[in-house]
């Protein structure tokens, strides 16, 4: 499929942009929500900085991939998890283009969806899979994340999964994470923003996608500096 290489085409310049400049940050470790086929873990690993990456990927078929990929490097911990704001077993739309699955709730007028469907030719309805949910707060309990990169890739779900890091997000130093400018799901990207202020996260940088649907958004955790 022709859009679909053309995306992914795009998708890796804008991977080597964003990982270009995280270079000059320093962190510890690597949390990486929604890994997809590893498009993050294989630039972030190069930084011999990062002590561990802990990887989430919902995706039954990505997640083999990324099994099959990385099981044999000790510093990255994958699971098949979703993160969100509660624990049970929630759907996960599979999309016919793998990085715009999600678990978010469809906007029904938005015309930018019916264009996408139509394109994809999908059908939010269907192609679903059941996945375990498991808050932040709870999978990171017991692990030490401080001075952590958090990335969200999530395609509408960022601040479910943020309202479950109520306590943990204190140990994150940074996070770069997905704003849409599409109305395709029932989500409020200023109630994100509102959530990160209140746990003291500043906008540091911004990346546009080349064809600037969407921008990724990267935040530092202010009580850093204190």
């Amino acid at each position: 499929m022709f859009i679909k290489k053309f995306f992914y085409f795009l998708s890796e310049f804008h991977y080597d942009k964003v990982f270009k400049y995280s270079c000059k940050l320093k962190f510890d470790i690597f949390i990486d929500i929604g890994s997809h086929q590893g498009e993050f873990i294989s630039r972030f690993i190069k930084n011999k900085k990062i002590k561990k990456f802990y990887c989430f990927e919902p995706n039954n078929f990505l997640f083999r991939h990324l099994l099959q990929k990385y099981k044999l490097n000790k510093k990255i911990i994958l699971s098949s998890n979703a993160l969100g704001d509660s624990e049970g077993v929630k759907k996960l739309f599979l999309s016919n283009l793998t990085y715009n699955s999600s678990m978010s709730n469809f906007n029904k007028n938005s015309k930018y969806l019916k264009i996408k469907n139509l394109i994809l030719n999908e059908d939010e309805k269907q192609n679903f899979s059941e996945v375990n949910q498991i808050s932040f707060d709870k999978y990171f309990k017991n692990k030490k994340i401080k001075n952590s990169f958090l990335k969200l890739d999530v395609e509408g779900y960022e601040y479910n999964v943020l309202k479950g890091a109520s306590v943990k997000i204190k140990d994150v130093k940074y996070i770069l994470i997905e704003n849409q400018f599409s109305n395709q799901y029932e989500n409020d990207f200023n109630k994100i923003k509102k959530l990160l202020k209140k746990n003291n996260f500043k906008l540091i940088k911004s990346f546009y996608f080349p064809s600037f649907h969407y921008k990724d958004m990267l935040f530092m955790n202010e009580n850093y500096n204190k």
